[in-house]
C-alpha cells in the first residue's frame, strides 16, 4: 500500500496544472471586471481572426515572358493581343473619322471590325458642351489586333479638303497651274483643320480578357482642348496573368497598362498630307513589358485558423491573470499599510 501511494505521488508530480482546493480561492469584484473585459477583446479578435480567414488575399509574383513564374510554371503570353476601343468624338462626324494601325518592322496588323455611330444621350452626357449633338457626334466601337511590339493605333480625322477632287489640269503650263492649285488646297485644309474640335471621351480600352480590378487607367478619361491637334496617350503595358478563386483556378491572361499624356497643338504640327503625324486626332502609343505579373488569392488554411484561435484565447487569459494578480497584490499591500 505505502508503495503505491508512493508512485501515485510521483505521478502528481507531473501534473503541472495544479488545482486549487476549496476554502483557498477569493472571487473579487476586480477579478470579475478583468474577466469581463478579457471576453470582451477575446471576442473582438475572433471577429477579427474569423473575417481574415474568410477574406482572400491578392498576392503578385513577377517574372520575365516567357520565363518562370516563382520557381516552378512556366508561362507564355500569346504574341497576338486583341485590343477592344469603345470611345466618342463630340464635334466630328463619322464620315471624317477612321482607325489605323501602324506597326513597326514592317507588320501588317488588322483592323478586325470598327463601328462608326451616332451615339447615345449617355455616352454625350459626359461633355460639358451643350452644342453636342448625336447629329455632329460620332461614337466607334473598335476591335483590332497587335503584336507585343511598339507601335500605335489612332483615330484619325481626315483631310478637310479633298485635294484630289479639285485639282485642275489646264492645257497650258500644266506644272505651274498644278503647283498653284496644290498650294491654294493646302492653305484652305490648313485653314479648316485649325477648326477642328478632336473633344472626345475613352469610354474604355483594354488589351486581352477584361478582368475585374485590372489596371486600366483610360477608362472614362475625357479630353476637350480648345485648338485643333493631336492627343497622345502613351502607355506601357504589362501581361498579367490572374488566377481566378475556384475549384479550378483557371488563370486567365490579360494585361494592365500605365498611362501618360501629352497635346500637340496644330501650329506645331508639320503638315505632310498622307503622313501619320501630320494628321489631327487621337493616337495611342504601346509599348510591352517583357515581364509578367501573377495575381493569386490565398487564405489561411483550416490549422492556421485553429492555431490562431488557440493562441488569442490562451494568450488574453494569461495576459488577463497577470493583470488581474497585479492588481490584486497591490489592494492588499495599500490595505495593509493603511492599517
Amino acid at each position: 500500500e505505502k508503495k503505491a501511494q508512493a508512485m501515485a505521488s510521483a505521478r502528481f508530480k507531473f501534473d503541472v496544472l495544479a488545482k486549487a482546493v476549496d476554502g483557498v480561492q477569493e472571487r473579487t469584484v476586480c477579478g470579475a471586471l478583468v474577466t469581463l473585459g478579457s471576453v470582451f477583446v477575446i471576442g473582438l479578435l475572433l471577429l477579427y481572426e474569423v473575417k481574415s480567414y474568410l477574406t482572400a488575399t491578392t498576392v503578385h509574383h513577377i517574372g520575365v515572358d516567357d520565363g518562370v513564374i516563382h520557381g516552378h510554371q512556366r508561362w507564355t503570353i500569346p504574341d497576338q493581343i486583341p485590343v477592344e476601343l469603345h470611345m466618342t468624338f463630340a464635334h466630328v462626324e463619322c464620315d471624317a473619322l477612321s482607325l489605323e494601325i501602324d506597326a513597326t518592322r514592317g507588320d501588317v496588323e488588322p483592323v478586325n471590325a470598327v463601328e462608326f455611330r451616332r451615339p447615345t444621350d449617355a455616352e454625350l452626357a459626359y461633355f460639358a458642351d451643350p452644342t453636342a449633338t448625336p447629329e455632329t457626334a460620332c461614337t466607334l466601337d473598335g476591335s483590332l489586333t497587335i503584336g507585343k511590339v511598339s507601335a500605335n493605333f489612332h483615330v484619325e480625322v481626315a483631310d478637310a479638303v479633298d485635294s484630289k477632287g479639285s485639282v485642275i489640269h489646264p492645257a497650258g503650263n500644266a506644272a505651274l497651274a498644278y503647283a498653284l492649285q496644290a498650294y491654294a488646297n493646302q492653305m484652305v485644309s490648313l485653314e479648316k483643320r485649325r477648326l477642328v474640335n478632336i473633344s472626345h471621351r475613352v469610354h474604355s480600352l483594354h488589351f486581352g480578357e477584361r478582368v475585374t480590378d485590372s489596371a486600366a487607367p483610360l477608362d472614362g478619361v475625357v479630353n476637350a482642348p480648345d485648338v485643333a491637334g493631336q492627343q497622345h496617350y502613351l502607355m506601357k503595358v504589362i501581361p498579367t496573368l490572374v488566377q481566378r478563386p475556384g475549384i479550378l483556378k483557371a488563370t486567365v491572361t490579360t494585361n494592365q497598362y500605365s498611362l501618360a499624356e501629352q497635346f500637340v497643338r496644330y501650329d506645331a504640327m508639320v503638315f505632310m498630307p498622307g503622313r501619320p503625324n501630320s494628321m489631327l486626332g487621337v493616337f495611342f502609343y504601346y509599348d510591352f513589358f517583357p515581364v509578367v505579373i501573377e495575381v493569386s488569392e490565398r487564405r489561411p488554411s483550416l490549422a492556421q485558423f485553429l492555431v490562431s484561435i488557440c493562441a488569442i484565447v490562451g494568450g488574453v487569459f494569461a495576459v488577463s491573470s497577470i493583470v488581474d494578480g497585479i492588481i490584486f497584490q497591490s489592494a492588499k499591500v495599500l490595505s495593509t499599510k493603511s492599517d
